[in-house]
């Protein structure tokens, strides 16, 4: 392995790379190359002669911009090598980086380097363009788009995307030109939401039979396929305890951004000896990289609830049991009463 140069301006750059390695001198500017290629500007109102060299350089670059715009229309040629990733799963709303590589530690003149990155949507094949460069073009499709020139330099032509929207997901398409050679890669990129989760036990009303219902909401997933599980335990049986009875999951929702939002209920009578028990809620979604578990602790019943649903009822029924007796002796003893004045009228009546 050789150590070559390659020469920027004033400064010298020292780096192994397996093959040749493009030289040019070149100043440095603040313009987006770090290469000023372009005659020299007019300074204090008065043009200055343009050297013969920087009307040849003008003119090479124009040249190298024809040449490299000819083959991306030329087959792929040989020699030249791009490491892609085949498949990104990246998050909605991230600052993404599609990676685009040459493999090894290159170091390139940029003056001979173009590159066009393109997606191909989802729903048809057309591709549309996102950034380009090449020569001293550089443009922007997709907004905020960008390929950083000093990571170009190193054969790094990945593509920056701030803020990834749903809509962007699809096949992006890395064309690499160093002049002469060219090779192209391609990225399927999966734009994901994983789903705000949340787990609560909703109080049993007259409307609902007394039944209560320990709700699981998600909202703000994408893709819509989802799984969701229920299962409890027990203070008896600390196990998970899968359950299949009483479930309701609701249609999906389309949120305004795309995604997606779902209500999954399970309903419980619970008897006393249910309260205190755990229920568990069990989310699978591609986002997620395992199933998220969920979980609520039915609320022990108070004493006063106790009292309520248990001694509450037998007094009751003391109570009536107690009306009851005090009425069938209010109908005794009005009875006899009625009786002893009978026959004492009778008495009256044979004695006189």
């Amino acid at each position: 392995m050789t150590s070559q140069s390659c020469q920027r301006g004033p400064e010298s750059a020292h780096v192994n790379y397996k093959g040749p390695c493009h030289t040019a001198v070149c100043r440095h500017s603040s313009s987006l190359l770090g290469c000023n290629l372009e005659p020299p500007n007019k300074h204090g109102g008065q043009s200055k002669p343009v050297p013969s060299s920087a009307v040849g350089s003008s003119w090479v670059t124009g040249l190298l911009r024809m040449l490299l715009l000819l083959l991306w229309y030329m087959p792929v040629a040989g020699g030249l090598e791009v490491k892609t990733e085949e498949r990104q799963m990246v998050f909605l709303h991230d600052n993404v980086t599609v990676l685009c590589k040459i493999p090894g530690s290159p170091c390139l003149d940029i003056t001979t380097v173009g590159i066009i990155w393109s997606r191909k949507k989802e729903w048809n094949e057309s591709e549309t363009s996102v950034y380009q460069f090449y020569g001293s073009h550089r443009e922007a499709i997709r907004p905020g788009a960008n390929v950083s020139l000093l990571g170009l330099e190193r054969g790094d032509a990945s593509l920056l995307l701030p803020r990834i929207e749903l809509s962007e997901a699809g096949e992006y398409r890395c064309k690499l030109v160093v002049t002469p050679q060219k090779a192209e890669g391609t990225t399927r990129l999966d734009v994901v939401a994983s789903p705000a989760m949340k787990l609560f036990v909703k109080p049993a009303t007259e409307r609902n039979g007394e039944e209560q219902h320990v709700i699981c909401k998600l909202d703000g997933f994408y893709p819509e396929a989802f799984d969701v599980k229920w299962g409890k335990s027990t203070l008896n049986d600390p196990h998970f305890q899968a359950i299949t009875e009483g479930i309701v999951t609701g249609p999906t929702v389309r949120n305004d951004d795309g995604t997606f939002s779902v209500t999954s209920s399970l309903a419980l009578r619970p008897a006393l000896e249910d309260h205190g028990n755990t229920f568990f809620c069990v989310v699978s979604h591609k986002s997620l990289l395992d199933s998220k578990r969920l979980s609520v602790m039915l609320p022990e019943k108070r004493p006063v609830e106790i009292y309520f649903t248990i001694v509450g009822p037998c007094v009751l029924l003391a109570l009536v049991l107690a009306l009851v007796i005090v009425y069938c002796l209010w109908r005794w003893s009005s009875g006899r009463v009625r009786q002893e004045n009978k026959d004492f009228y009778a008495a009256e009546m044979l004695s006189s």
